[in-house]
């Protein structure tokens, strides 16, 4: 290395820094989160005025927390009613990639330590609610490099999924990629 190269690495920062995986997926569930309540948050200003902030953390809560919503609902019947409504239609307002929320909630899973029963089942809420791919259409091993995530990968890929779900994600997923594989799925099981 040159005199230069090492005044000028000097004058910069010194080394170059080495990115944590870790820190990295935990940076992306922060990104995913906060775009996705941003996102609804947008939406729901045009339907729920006030309201709207409320809706979008409670929404996102249920999303990133496992079913848990973050709010006692019996402050307000009303909210109740407008979260549930709202959950059933996330997937049409497309605030959020399904892949890049498959990734980010697998990841808050490790983080929160879900396992079992509740991670299986709220991972085949969100494929109902059109919001993840599971089962065949769960992501590769790729998107998922922390060996903590492999576990979670596997439970992924052995929920079952049914053609009428299949179709109901085809159509409000709007990722060629996705619905190229929404359609592989399809004709595979009805040759």
């Amino acid at each position: 290395m040159s005199l230069f190269q090492s005044l000028f690495g000097w004058l910069l920062g010194g080394k170059k820094k080495t990115v944590d995986p870790l820190q990295a997926y935990n940076d992306m569930v922060y990104e995913v989160r906060t775009g996705m309540e941003k996102g609804l948050r947008d939406v729901f200003t045009k339907t729920h005025g006030n309201k709207a902030k409320q809706i979008a953390e409670i929404a996102t809560n249920y999303v990133f927390d496992f079913g848990e919503f973050g709010f006692d609902f019996s402050e307000g019947k009303d909210l109740k009613k407008i979260v549930g409504a709202e959950l059933v239609n996330i997937c049409n307002y497309k605030v959020v990639d399904p892949i890049k929320l498959c990734q980010a909630v697998v990841h808050r899973a490790l983080q929160a330590k879900k396992t079992g029963e509740i991670f299986d089942s709220h991972m085949r809420d969100l494929w109902i609610l059109c919001l993840i791919p599971v089962g065949a259409l769960t992501p590769p091993n790729s998107f998922f490099p922390l060996t903590g995530h492999q576990n979670f990968v596997k439970r992924l890929r052995a929920i079952e999924i049914t053609d009428r779900q299949v179709e109901n994600c085809k159509r409000v997923w709007t990722d060629p990629q996705l619905v190229g594989m929404l359609d592989a799925w399809l004709t595979a099981h009805h040759d």
